[in-house]
C-alpha cells in the first residue's frame, strides 16, 4: 500500500527535492548509485560547458535524434526523473528518453533558466507528442564536459 502511494505521489509531480537537505539526499544517493553528483565543486569549465550541453540536448530530442541526445551525457550518467531513478546512460536513452520522448515525438521549449548552486536548470514546457502538457525542469550536473547528473521535476 505506501508503494501504491508513493507512486501516486510521484505521477503527480507532488515532491519537489528544493531544500538543501533534500539536496545532500541526492548527492548521497547518486553516490551510492555510480553518480558523483556535488561532492566536487564545479569546475570552471564545466559551468561553462552546462548552458551549451542543455541546448544540445534540447536540439537533440526535439529533433528525434537518439544518438545525439545519448552523446550528451556521461556513460555512468544518472538521471532521477521524478523518483524514477535511472543509473546509466544506457537506462536512461532505453528506458526513459528513448520511449518518452524520442519515440513518442515529444518537444521541449525552455521558459527559463539559472543556476541552482553547481547545477543549471532549465525550465520546460513540453508538449508529450500525443496532446499532453507538462511544466517541468531538469536541473543538470555537469562533470568532464558531459551530463553526469540530473534532476527532474514537475514545476
Amino acid at each position: 500500500m505506501v508503494s501504491l502511494v508513493l507512486v501516486a505521489v510521484a505521477a503527480c509531480g507532488g515532491q519537489e527535492p528544493t531544500t538543501s537537505q533534500d539536496r545532500g539526499q541526492d548527492q548521497v544517493q547518486a553516490q551510492t548509485t555510480g553518480g558523483t553528483a556535488a561532492a566536487v565543486p564545479l569546475s570552471d569549465a564545466d559551468r561553462a560547458a552546462a548552458p551549451g550541453l542543455a541546448e544540445r540536448f534540447l536540439e537533440a530530442a526535439n529533433a528525434g535524434d537518439a544518438e545525439g541526445v545519448a552523446a550528451v551525457f556521461a556513460e555512468d550518467a544518472r538521471f532521477d526523473s521524478v523518483g524514477r531513478i535511472y543509473p546509466s546512460r544506457q537506462d536512461i536513452m532505453d528506458r526513459f528518453l528513448g520511449p518518452e520522448v524520442i519515440e513518442a515525438g515529444g518537444r521541449y521549449a525552455v521558459t527559463g533558466t539559472a543556476w541552482n548552486g553547481d547545477r543549471y536548470r532549465v525550465d520546460y514546457d513540453y508538449d508529450t507528442g500525443h496532446g499532453g502538457k507538462e511544466v517541468f525542469y531538469y536541473e543538470y550536473l555537469v562533470r568532464d564536459g558531459l551530463i553526469q547528473d540530473v534532476i527532474g521535476r514537475y514545476s
